[in-house]
C-alpha cells in the first residue's frame, strides 16, 4: 500500500468529521486523499459538500463508487459494527471512532471479522497520541521521575442541550463509553499494563439529569500500584476537560487538556517564598513538578484532537506500510472497552470487579 496516496472514505459525516477527521487528514497532506463520504442525513451531506467532500446517502454506494483503501467509520456507536463489517467486506482497512461498539459482544464480533478478512481495524482513541501525554509518558522511568506509582485524573464538564443532542442523549452509559474510555485508555498507556481490579460508584444525585453525570473509579494493578479518576458533569463551576496527576518515585507530572489562561501570585508557606505563576495553555500541557519547582515537558496546540488524530492515523499508515500491527487496534482496544463495562458492573453490583488481564 502506498502511503503517498491512501484513499480514505467516511461513513458518517457529522461533527467528528468536520472538527477532527477532516482537519486531521488535511494535516497529513498528500499521504491521504479523501474520496467521499456517506450519511443518510441530508444536512450532514450538505455540510460535507461545502468542505469539498463528495457525499452519498448510502454507504454501499459510497464504497462501490469511490473504492477506498481505508474507511473512517464516524457514525453513531450503535452502527459501528454494521459499518465496520461493511467496510471489511469491501476489502478496506478501518479507522473507527470510539467507542468501538456499545457492547463487548459487538466489539468481539468486529475483532473476529477483522481477523477473518485479514484487514486491520484501528480505534481512534487518540489521546495517547497527544504531545501532552507523549511527553508525560517519556518522563516515566527517567532518573528525574522514577517509576510511576499512582495517578489520579479528573474531568469537570457542563453538558448542554446542544452537546447531548442526537444519538448521545439515548446512549446507555454515555459518560463511560463516550469519555471514560479515553481515561481508561490513558491509564493503560501510562502504566503499560491493564488494571486487575475495578471499583466504581456512579450515583445519581440529580434524578432529573438524563445523562449519567458522576463517576468515581478506583483501579488496582497486580503489582500494588493504583489509579483513580472522577468524571463530573454536574458542576456549574469552571470546566476542566481532562487533567492527570502522575506520582512517581521522585517527582510528579501534571497534564492538562483544555486551553486556559491563568495568572496567580502567592506564598509557598513551607519555604516562606513568594511565587508568580503565569500559564498560557493552547490545547494541552505536561508539567514536571518537584516540590515548588516545575518544568514544562511538552504540549499541544488549540485543536489537540485533530492533531492527535493526524498523528494516530499517520502511525496507522506507517504500520500498514511495514506490515506490522498498529497501535489501538480493535483487539487491544477490547481491554480498554472491557474496563468501561467492568466499572459499570461494579457500580451496579456495589462491589469490586476482577478484570481478566
Amino acid at each position: 500500500m502506498s502511503v503517498k496516496s491512501t484513499r480514505v472514505a467516511f461513513i458518517g459525516l457529522g461533527a467528528a468529521v468536520r472538527n477532527i477527521h477532516g482537519p486531521a487528514y488535511r494535516m497529513l497532506g498528500d499521504r491521504v486523499t479523501v474520496v467521499g463520504g456517506s450519511d443518510p442525513d441530508a444536512a450532514a451531506r450538505a455540510a460535507a459538500e461545502k468542505l469539498g467532500i463528495t457525499s452519498f446517502a448510502d454507504a454501499t454506494e459510497l464504497l462501490e463508487r469511490t473504492k477506498p483503501q481505508i474507511v473512517a467509520v464516524c457514525s453513531p456507536p450503535g452502527l459501528h459494527r454494521a459499518h465496520v463489517e461493511l467496510a471489511l467486506a469491501a476489502g478496506c482497512h478501518v479507522f473507527c471512532e470510539k467507542p468501538l461498539a456499545e457492547s463487548m459482544e459487538d466489539a468481539a464480533a468486529i475483532v473476529r471479522a477483522s481477523t477473518a478478512a485479514g484487514l486491520q481495524v484501528v480505534v481512534n482513541n487518540e489521546f495517547p497520541a497527544m504531545q501532552t501525554h507523549r511527553s508525560a509518558k517519556a518522563a516515566i522511568g527517567t532518573s528525574e521521575f522514577g517509576k510511576l506509582l499512582y495517578l489520579h485524573a479528573w474531568h469537570t464538564n457542563r453538558p448542554t442541550v446542544a452537546t447531548e443532542a442526537g444519538w448521545r442523549s439515548g446512549m446507555r452509559n454515555r459518560l463511560g463509553l463516550e469519555f471514560g474510555i479515553h481515561v481508561f485508555d490513558l491509564v493503560r498507556y501510562f502504566f503499560d499494563a491493564t488494571p486487575s481490579r475495578v471499583l466504581a460508584h456512579m450515583p445519581r444525585p440529580d434524578p432529573s439529569t438524563p445523562w449519567d453525570a458522576i463517576q468515581f473509579v478506583a483501579l488496582d494493578f497486580a503489582d500494588g500500584r493504583a489509579a483513580s479518576f472522577v468524571l463530573d458533569r454536574l458542576s456549574k463551576g469552571p470546566e476542566r476537560y481532562l487533567d492527570f496527576r502522575l506520582d512517581g518515585e521522585r517527582a510528579a507530572v501534571h497534564t492538562s487538556i483544555g486551553g486556559q489562561v491563568r495568572a496567580s501570585i502567592g506564598m509557598h508557606t513551607r519555604e516562606r517564598r513568594p511565587f508568580v505563576d503565569l500559564r498560557l495553555v493552547g490545547g494541552g500541557r505536561a508539567v514536571l513538578e518537584d516540590g515548588t519547582r516545575s518544568r514544562v515537558l511538552g504540549g499541544d496546540g488549540p485543536n489537540p484532537f485533530a492533531s492527535a488524530t493526524a498523528m494516530h492515523f499517520g502511525d496507522f499508515l506507517d504500520a500498514l506500510e511495514r506490515g506490522g500491527s498498529p497501535s489501538a487496534n480493535a483487539s487491544d482496544n477490547l481491554r480498554s472497552l472491557g474496563l468501561v463495562f467492568a466499572a459499570e458492573r461494579s457500580a451496579r453490583e456495589g462491589c469490586a470487579v476482577v478484570v481478566d488481564t
